[in-house]
């Protein structure tokens, strides 16, 4: 199936971003999604990614978030797995969760954020039957923040404080679908 005006009709099909092609997630890229993840992180004073302690999903992204009745993709540059986005259903009805948009550094800057984004967006309507996301991201994450603003999302009043090994800050962002 090929995408139409509105969007993709089938999300599970792989798409290109000039030369980066986005693909659902499979469990073997586990290893290349938990890297990129660490070096994200690494970017970022005190972001400490315990994955086996706060993110177990990552070991399986297709299996685990197919379990949460979500969805896991990759964005691949040049055949390395660049960049990441999932999707996750709430218990608000009608509202869907963006998880785990994480955008290598040297593929920043080329739409790859940007096109994960409205990947969520259109799955999220078209699978998830949504009418908003909403998202958590880490106060230190600003080029995120701008990114999130750029293409409509709202920052919500107020923090969310986590009690994990990053002692994160939580920023609430959302959009109307």
């Amino acid at each position: 199936m090929t995408p139409d005006a509105a969007g993709f009709r089938d999300p599970e099909i792989c798409t290109r971003i000039a030369d980066v092609v986005v693909r659902p997630a499979e469990d073997e890229d586990a290893n290349a999604v938990i890297q990129l993840i660490d070096d994200v992180y690494r970017e970022y004073a005190g972001c400490v990614l315990l994955v086996d302690e706060e993110e177990p999903t990552l070991r399986r992204p297709k299996t685990a978030y197919a379990e949460l009745g979500g969805r896991f993709w990759v964005a691949e540059c040049g055949g390395q797995i660049c960049g990441t986005v999932a999707l996750t259903p709430t218990d608000a009805p009608g509202v869907a969760r963006l998880n785990k948009l994480y955008v290598a550094a040297g593929a920043r800057g080329r739409g790859v954020g940007r096109a994960l984004c409205e990947l969520v967006e259109r799955s999220a309507k078209a699978d998830a039957r949504a009418d908003m996301l909403m998202l958590y991201t880490d106060s230190r994450f600003l080029a995120a923040h701008r990114l999130y603003e750029r293409i409509g999302y709202v920052r919500q009043r107020g923090t969310v404080h986590r009690a994990d090994a990053s002692q994160s800050i939580e920023y609430v962002f959302t959009k109307r679908l």
